[in-house]
């Protein structure tokens, strides 16, 4: 296939590389575009609607080929959505004093990073719970195991059911009633 360099202007080539998927080249993506448009302005079809032809499906009986139309997005003008960043700046000021802790947990996390993700983090099911209900110290706690451990998400609810408070309830020791000693005429605890 002999070719020819054109020159394209360059908003239009930084929107094909908004536009194009990751594994696609600039090169074919443009020609990919070219193509469409020529079909869709020539052709005879639609951005919206095209014909198909279903050919795994038998004949019916005295009909001709089976035909279905199909939606199709409209690549071309589609927007696309803005992936949420993190910043720290969006740190609530009540957990300022660990601020550094949450910018490395956030780096090593395992899972999604998104928006909800982080307002899980530091909301009230979160940080700012285990801050209000168990203190600074749980929360530096928290952060530092989670970093370590590289934690999907730190939850009050978790750190509930499987954080070690130093101010837990100690249930009692049950010894074995043998275990007890007898002296003068009654058990000594």
């Amino acid at each position: 296939m002999e070719t020819q360099s054109i020159e394209i202007d360059k908003e239009l080539i930084e929107s094909c590389h908004l536009y194009k998927d990751r594994w696609h080249t600039l090169k074919g993506f443009v020609m990919d575009m070219i193509k469409l448009g020529i079909q869709t302005k020539f052709g005879g079809l639609t951005t919206y609607d095209t014909m198909k032809t279903d050919t795994n499906k038998e004949k019916r009986k005295g009909e001709g080929e089976v035909f279905y139309t199909s939606k199709v997005d409209n690549i071309i003008n589609k927007e696309k959505t803005k992936k949420w960043i993190f910043k720290e700046n969006k740190i609530p000021k009540s957990l300022e004093f660990c601020k550094d802790l949450i910018v490395k947990f956030w780096g090593v996390k395992k899972g999604f990073h998104t928006e909800d993700a982080f307002k899980l983090l530091i909301g009230p099911k979160g940080l700012a719970g285990i801050y209000t209900n168990h203190g600074q110290s749980a929360v530096t706690d928290q952060l530092e195991e989670g970093i370590a451990n590289k934690w999907q998400s730190i939850t009050l609810k978790n750190y509930i059911a499987f954080g070690r408070p130093k101010n837990a309830d100690k249930e009692p020791v049950t010894g074995h009633p043998a275990q007890r000693v007898w002296k003068d005429g009654g058990f000594v605890d």
